[in-house]
């Protein structure tokens, strides 16, 4: 399971234990629920003092239930805790070399480069990341009959692919801000999508289908 993941779960955990405990909070509801009623009577009464008086009443109905709600420990949990992940996903991002399949997988702690396999389980061939530099080597690759499939998510960060070169190749880039660079065939500036795909993509024994989705980031396909 990737960081991404891991974080949208604990993050909805933490916003169902945060509705969990204002549903068991009878007086929260009690007040959420006297505001919300006169805030519905104050629509359906002519007199137009009657409206303003309800409406008084219910806004301070609602600035109660607001203190109640942000008094919930579970509310800071949750407002803090993407926070605290989008701080860990900056002081991680770095650039990730990733060699894929290859046995010699070993992270070094002199340097910022990694190297994990990421086709030994074809159900996760994504690789997923707030920020950061990226290296896919796929020179170690066993391919698959049927081709092969990598995706690659970030929000920024630039991203090399080293493919070998009787391997085939279907490319498929969004970037919002960015260079993309295709084996010295196509260059784009500044562009949303590009596809590209070579010739003998659709009769390679060796061929992989590469989806990259990136906001701001240069993306560059070489051989190697």
């Amino acid at each position: 399971m990737n960081k991404f993941k891991l974080f949208i779960i604990i993050e909805i955990l933490l916003l169902m234990l945060l509705g969990i405990s204002l549903v068991r909070n009878p007086f929260f509801l009690i007040v959420l629920g006297i505001g919300l009623f006169l805030g519905y009577l104050s629509s359906r009464v002519n007199s137009w003092t009657a409206q303003k008086i309800l409406q008084q009443i219910a806004i301070g109905f609602g600035v109660v239930a607001l203190i109640m709600f942000v008094a919930n420990g579970y509310t800071w949990l949750a407002l803090l805790f993407p926070v605290i992940a989008a701080i860990l996903f900056w002081k991680s991002s770095g650039t990730t070399y990733t060699s894929v399949n290859d046995p010699r997988a070993f992270r070094s702690e002199e340097t910022s480069f990694e190297r994990r396999a990421i086709f030994d389980n074809q159900s996760e061939n994504t690789v997923s990341r707030l920020s950061g530099n990226d290296v896919i080597d796929l020179g170690c690759t066993t391919f698959q009959s049927t081709g092969n499939d990598l995706t690659i998510k970030k929000a920024s960060g630039n991203t090399k692919i080293i493919v070998p070169d009787d391997v085939a190749v279907m490319l498929d880039v969004t970037a919002l801000s960015g260079v993309i660079k295709i084996f010295d065939d196509i260059t784009k500036v500044n562009t949303e999508h590009v596809r590209y795909m070579t010739d003998e993509f659709g009769t390679s024994d060796k061929r992989i289908r590469i989806t990259v989705h990136v906001g701001r980031g240069n993306v560059e396909v070489v051989k190697g």
